[in-house]
């Protein structure tokens, strides 16, 4: 238990990574699919990652992001995208999963698809679950590097519409953030720990 908490309160958004360490595209790929154990609605799993690590596109990615030197000095940049019509892209795979393991029987598979669909059919609705379980992976992501000894930072500066464009994302579909991810410069230090809210700031027991 102990591990699995000095991973959560270890964690930091490090500024500084050290270029010249790469991350090895199997060691993201484990992160990932690891991470893709997150928690979403109904098992629908909304998410899409890009991985951006070629030199010249983290230089452009970079620019789209207003100039944020740890974009371009990390090993790797992780685009995170909720899709907002996973829903109806998603459900067939979900429910014939559930099926062959004995969740449910086959004789419910439509009244539970129709089910799950209804709250994908609002756009509002389907934007929320989209979001939220992205973000669920997202953070499953930042702490399972930590298990790996990288460091990473999340970073809402962007703009969306030139990343959609450079990277090829439909116009329906939300970046939810940009993800650095790498090794920590060895020479630099990390400041102590910014001010974090105690519980009876933001929160009650009823």
């Amino acid at each position: 238990m102990k591990e699995c908490l000095n991973l959560i309160t270890e964690r930091r958004s490090i500024t500084f990574f050290d270029p010249t360490k790469e991350v090895p595209d199997e060691v993201i790929k484990e992160i990932l699919e690891v991470s893709a154990t997150a928690p979403s609605g109904y098992n629908i799993q909304p998410w899409e990652v890009i991985v951006v690590k070629d030199k010249e596109k983290k230089r452009r990615l970079k620019e789209i992001c207003y100039g944020q030197q740890k974009v371009e000095d990390a090993s790797a940049n992780i685009v995170f995208i909720a899709n907002t019509k996973a829903g109806f892209e998603h459900v067939d795979k979900v429910l014939d999963s559930w099926i062959d393991l004995g969740y449910v029987p086959a004789e419910n598979r439509d009244t539970l698809r129709e089910k799950i669909l209804e709250g994908w059919k609002d756009k509002e609705k389907a934007k929320r679950k989209a979001i939220r379980d992205c973000a669920f992976f997202g953070m499953t992501v930042m702490i399972a590097a930590r298990a790996y000894g990288l460091e990473t930072h999340p970073m809402e500066g962007f703009d969306e519409e030139a990343l959609k464009e450079f990277l090829s994302i439909d116009k329906d579909k939300i970046v939810i953030m940009v993800l650095a991810i790498g090794y920590k410069h060895p020479e630099k230090k990390l400041f102590p720990r910014a001010y974090r809210f105690k519980f009876e700031e933001f929160g009650k027991i009823v």
